[in-house]
């Protein structure tokens, strides 16, 4: 039974204690252990939630280990109890909470999703193994086929192990799935560019200063047990990381793209060489670290 549904079990069990009760009425029975470690479960995770969406990584990943102590299953603290762990700078404790979440749950699209970032990240200190991240990719979009993270994901992992062409082809798509990806229209200008086709590649670089100048965040991932907002049991998605595709391999070489975007309307057409070559440059480096 997962949790929210015994916290309902819960609350329709608690005597109505602030109804009148005539003279003789019975006292209302006492709350059961199981009421009770379900009151305290939600407790602790509530608050969890309240000191992550704080900044207090600390004492949120102390409350979610807490919390899955009364219920070991629940997939948003063990989620988020790997998250907070990533921000500590503690990737095994991260991986192994992952792990645990699609031990759970082998359909969370976000927590494969979150393993891949954890496998393809630019830190040094974090584990770098392309295999498995584009393994965890490959799931997160079988899973949740709309969501663009994981095909921009897939094809940073691709692009750094030479497989330009199948890479090409997930940019393209997440561009066309969701226009307003910068990372997806930014790095299928770059491949268009290196692949000496400049007018498409012009075209593509257009779309990303549009969308660098739009702002807006791409599609994210889903709550406890990936359902959408409203679904069953009522309950919609718990508070969005600001990245939930983690930090990008080539993110560091989107930072022309949104200084362009400050641009007027009209200006100059974007200059590619600079960022591509920028790309290029780090696309050389992942490679050098995957190889060990």
């Amino acid at each position: 039974m997962r949790a929210g549904h015994a916290l309902a079990l819960v609350l329709a069990g608690l005597p109505a204690l602030c109804c009148g009760r005539g003279p003789g009425a019975q006292p209302p029975p006492a709350i059961t252990p199981a009421q009770a470690r379900v009151l305290e479960f939600w407790e602790r995770f509530r608050e969890a939630t309240a000191r992550r969406i704080g900044r207090n990584c600390v004492a949120a990943a102390g409350l979610y280990r807490q919390a899955l102590e009364l219920d070991p299953r629940h997939e948003d603290s063990l989620y988020y109890l790997g998250q907070c762990q990533r921000e500590l700078g503690q990737p095994g404790d991260a991986r192994r909470s992952f792990e645990r979440l699609i031990e759970v749950n082998p359909h969370s699209g976000r927590g494969h999703l979150a393993l891949g970032a954890l496998f393809a990240s630019p830190d040094p200190a974090e584990p770098l193994d392309l295999a498995r991240a584009e393994e965890h990719f490959r799931l997160a979009h079988a899973i949740n086929g709309e969501e663009t993270g994981p095909m921009v994901r897939l094809a940073e992992v691709l692009i750094v192990g030479g497989r330009i062409e199948e890479a090409r082809r997930w940019l393209e798509d997440a561009a066309r799935t969701n226009p307003k990806s910068v990372e997806a229209t930014f790095l299928a200008a770059c491949l268009a560019w290196d692949a000496g086709d400049p007018a498409r590649a012009q075209a593509f670089a257009t779309k990303a200063r549009g969308a660098a100048r739009a702002e807006a965040p791409v599609k994210g991932v889903l709550s406890e047990g990936d359902r959408k907002p409203g679904g069953a049991g009522g309950r919609g998605a718990a508070p969005p990381l600001e990245n939930p595709m983690g930090r990008l391999l080539f993110g560091e070489a989107l930072a022309a793209v949104r200084a362009e975007a400050q641009l007027e309307a009209g200006a100059a057409p974007p200059d590619l060489e600079g960022p591509c070559r920028a790309v290029a440059r780090v696309r050389a480096e992942h490679a050098r670290r995957a190889r060990g």
